[in-house]
């Protein structure tokens, strides 16, 4: 469907985190000719008045979905539900958004598709290499319901897509980040949590080289000849342990028993003392750390900031002042 300019691109989650600061780099591209966007709410208004995008307002298990997106060269696919509610009926409310949203999207049969998935696919386990290469089996953690949807997403997106990248971020921070990410970044000034007997290796991702990454990815499977079907670590090239976080925070690590320290932030987040609960307590509890040597040989990705860089200016920054904490 490569429109006279460019070619046509569709884009879930444009109102979210990652997925907005996408479509700024999508909307400046001048080889892209149109931008078709699927969100659940409106999308920032220099993005609209810059003419070449179409924007629905719509679930992504609505009908209306899929024909908004129907046959573009590429589909970004970022929207999800990242955090849990609360109630009976929260969690498999979830895996409706996440999954069958996928399932749902992917029938607009688009000609390639790039999905945003996660790190915490694979699971934060004592027992993890460092660092982990995209052979490496996922095994999400069960207490956090986002990896497994995740990872059921990639699944759906193997059967579904005739040429696909999934790319598997790790946790993204920069200036834009969610006000709960904030918050628990905020946190470690004061202490730093790991499970105690556990090593702990976790990478904090820039949040425009996770948007380059993802850019990346696109370019890589407009170009291909044949058909794509691979998966792709997206991350730094360090990591950091509890220790590293402590020095970097001015703070200390304190090791607790695993238990203790899933059911505390599970109790934590129903009072709404914390920002989130056992669903990312538990990705604490082991090493984490990705490999990019795929990213950088497939891609030609390779990060331009370190883990501790990212950390130590989201350390030092004012976050009231966050766009992700004013309205749009």
């Amino acid at each position: 469907m490569e429109a006279a300019g460019g070619i046509v691109v569709g884009l879930t989650g444009a109102s979210g985190y990652i997925g907005g600061l996408l479509l700024d780099r999508l909307l400046a591209d001048p080889g892209v000719a149109e931008v078709r966007s699927v969100a659940r709410r409106p999308v920032r208004r220099r993005h609209v008045r810059s003419g070449r995008l179409v924007h629905l307002c719509a679930d992504l298990r609505d009908a209306e979905a899929p024909r908004a997106l129907e046959g573009v060269d590429i589909l970004y696919h970022l929207a999800a539900q990242v955090w849990a509610g609360q109630g009976p009926a929260a969690l498999p409310q979830m895996r409706a958004v996440n999954v069958d949203g996928t399932r749902n999207v992917l029938r607009a049969a688009p000609a390639a598709v790039v999905l945003a998935s996660s790190a915490s696919v694979y699971g934060a386990w004592p027992d993890n290499p460092l660092p982990l290469h995209e052979d490496y089996p996922a095994r999400p953690n069960p207490e956090c319901p986002y990896a497994a949807h995740k990872l059921a997403s990639e699944e759906v997106c193997a059967e579904l897509a005739r040429s696909w990248t999934v790319v598997r971020l790790a946790a993204v921070l920069g200036p834009h980040a969610d006000a709960r990410v904030a918050r628990a970044v905020r946190g470690y000034r004061f202490v730093v949590p790991a499970v105690r007997g556990a090593p702990q290796a976790v990478q904090w991702l820039d949040e425009g080289d996770a948007v380059e990454g993802l850019l990346a990815a696109g370019r890589d499977l407009k170009g291909a000849r044949q058909a794509e079907a691979q998966v792709v670590n997206v991350a730094t090239t360090d990591w950091l342990t509890s220790t590293d976080t402590a020095r970097l925070a001015h703070s200390r690590p304190v090791e607790l028993p695993r238990p203790f320290l899933i059911g505390a932030s599970a109790l934590g987040r129903r009072l709404g003392l914390a920002p989130f609960g056992a669903d990312r307590a538990c990705l604490v509890g082991g090493p984490l750390a990705l490999s990019v040597v795929k990213a950088e040989e497939l891609l030609g990705w390779r990060p331009t900031r370190t883990s501790a860089q990212v950390l130590a200016e989201a350390l030092e920054r004012d976050w009231r002042l966050s766009p992700r904490l004013r309205p749009l």
